[in-house]
């Protein structure tokens, strides 16, 4: 492998995506740079943390969720609990993704095939794909341990040691989704395929995790990268030592990704795609088309929506009886639910929980747009008379059919759980705020067709105004934003016949999204050429 070869190819990749580096890594950090004033404030006495974990250690959901909170209950340990899982997580989501792009992705576009024509050899371009990988874990688990680090000074219960003991995990999980991510991309015949598979194990992870948690098995949390973080005990023990077996797995997954990689031809694969077929496709519309095409995203989504929604939903009695008990408990949650009563706060945020799978699906159906134009399709559809409004009102119709589906199963399944462990009126309440999230999905779709129709590079940037109100749905309360920075959220606008003081904003979220689509389909996409945004 050359070394110069390596350092140019790698500078290039970098700059490729530097925007998502500082996105997700960004967005990690200035997390983390909130949190540790704000636990501090809504916890500050020992004794309110005693109870709360109590209350959290043995409530079924949030130890599957997130695990068993540490004793006895510092800012740091509370910190890595929760905050830290999430951050676990989606650093395992953005690897897989940046992987595969620096990945797959180039091989698909033909870059790979014009860097080795250059005379580049195989393993530079392979070396160069895994370091993109260990090169974003690095930077979000420095990024996170240091941020944590710097304010030690003024929290006394975040030691340094703790912090870059929890950047470690970070960087581990990272690493370890990277691999996998490379693995994928051997075994799948393109991008998409990769990505899918990339994420299954993801989920899978996630499931081992959760049957560790369930079952007392801490040995199980070695076979899932997910389950790390608890034998390095971040803010606890801090056992370095165990980080060396853990680097040791992703070492042989890297190992492994790489045999694969030295053993397949130029755009090969291990695995057939089964998107793939000789059968002739026959479609009446480009509606019934992108519906056609979109039925394997469908059934995945709702999957997981359905999944969710019965998790969290079997847990609504012990989350209010929990609450119920705990005054100062009760006006945590309050800060992060709307209602009245400890109910009506519960099945707000259990509405906001699936509204926020239901408005990644949305935003995904319509980047699936942008990647039909890549390989071509588009150009099929333009050649059989198609227009290219017709086109893009297609997608938009398609993708406010699936969120419809999406909403209108989770509503039920959390209509169904909620009521069989709390009481049929909270079910009948959480299935209208569950089903009435579909305008957030809709002003996504009409967002989501505007960037597209702009440029079709823009169109991941949709993703933004997800993680936003993502953001804001789990901590805006909890940080104490301003009342105009909460409302920028498009989550929790949800409403039932007893609670009808959200309907103006659900309204106007519906109007834009239908203008936006509009909009793009008739304007602006016409003003620029097939696969030149």
């Amino acid at each position: 492998m050359n070394a110069r070869d390596f350092r140019t190819l790698f500078r290039v990749a970098l700059r490729r995506q530097r925007f998502a580096f500082a996105a997700w890594a960004g967005s990690f950090c200035l997390t983390l740079a909130l949190l540790p004033n704000a636990y501090r404030k809504n916890l500050g006495s020992m004794e309110l943390r005693q109870s709360v974990i109590e209350m959290m250690n043995s409530n079924g959901a949030t130890r599957l969720l997130f695990g068993t909170v540490p004793r006895p209950g510092t800012l740091g340990q509370l910190i890595q609990w929760e905050s830290g899982m999430i951050i676990m997580v989606f650093t395992a989501v953005a690897a897989l993704l940046i992987v595969t792009t620096a990945g797959r992705r180039g091989e698909d576009d033909g870059l790979r095939e014009l860097v080795e024509g250059t005379g580049v050899s195989r393993a530079t371009v392979f070396a160069v794909q895994a370091a993109m990988g260990m090169a974003f874990s690095a930077v979000a688990g420095a990024g996170c341990g240091f941020v944590l680090a710097v304010q030690a000074p003024l929290f006394s219960e975040i030691p340094v040691r703790g912090s870059l003991c929890l950047g470690v995990a970070i960087f581990l999980v990272g690493c370890a989704f990277s691999a996998v991510a490379l693995v994928a991309s051997q075994l799948a015949d393109d991008a998409v395929g990769a990505r899918r598979l990339s994420l299954l194990v993801l989920f899978l992870a996630f499931a081992v995790k959760m049957a560790a948690e369930s079952s007392g098995q801490r040995w199980l949390q070695w076979l899932t990268p997910l389950g790390w973080k608890e034998p390095l005990h971040p803010f606890t023990d801090d056992r370095w030592a165990l980080a060396i077996p853990m680097a040791a797995v992703v070492g042989a997954f890297s190992a492994l990704a790489w045999r694969l990689y030295a053993g397949r031809e130029l755009h090969g694969a291990y695995l057939r795609s089964a998107r793939r077929s000789k059968a002739r496709l026959r479609a009446k519309s480009v509606f019934s088309l992108a519906l056609r095409l979109g039925r394997r995203r469908l059934v995945g989504w709702l999957v997981g929506v359905v999944a969710m929604a019965a998790l969290v939903g079997s847990m609504a009695g012990s989350f209010v009886t929990l609450t119920e008990k705990n005054p100062n408990y009760s006006d945590l949650v309050g800060k992060m639910g709307d209602g009245g009563d400890v109910t009506e706060k519960i099945v707000s945020i259990f509405s906001i929980i699936v509204g926020i799978l239901v408005l990644c699906e949305s935003v995904s159906a319509m980047a699936s747009l942008a990647e039909t134009e890549k390989r071509g399709i588009l150009d099929v559809e333009l050649a059989s008379g198609a227009s290219r409004r017709g086109v893009l009102a297609g997608q938009a119709a398609a993708a406010a059919v699936e969120s419809a589906i999406l909403a209108a199963a989770g509503a039920a399944t959390l209509a169904v759980t909620v009521g069989a462990s709390l009481d049929w009126t909270s079910g009948r309440e959480i299935a209208w705020r569950t089903a009435t999230q579909w305008p957030a999905a809709i002003f996504a779709i009409g967002f989501s067709s505007l960037l597209y129709a702009v440029s079709r590079k823009l169109t991941a940037a949709a993703w933004a105004a997800v993680g936003w109100s993502f953001a804001l749905s789990w901590f805006g309360k909890i940080l104490d934003l301003p009342k105009w920075v909460l409302d920028s959220t498009l989550l929790g606008w949800s409403f039932s016949p007893g609670h009808t003081e959200h309907v103006p904003q659900a309204v106007g979220l519906l109007a834009f999204g239908v203008a936006g689509s509009a909009v793009a389909a008739f304007l602006a996409y016409r003003r620029r050429d097939v696969l030149a945004g």
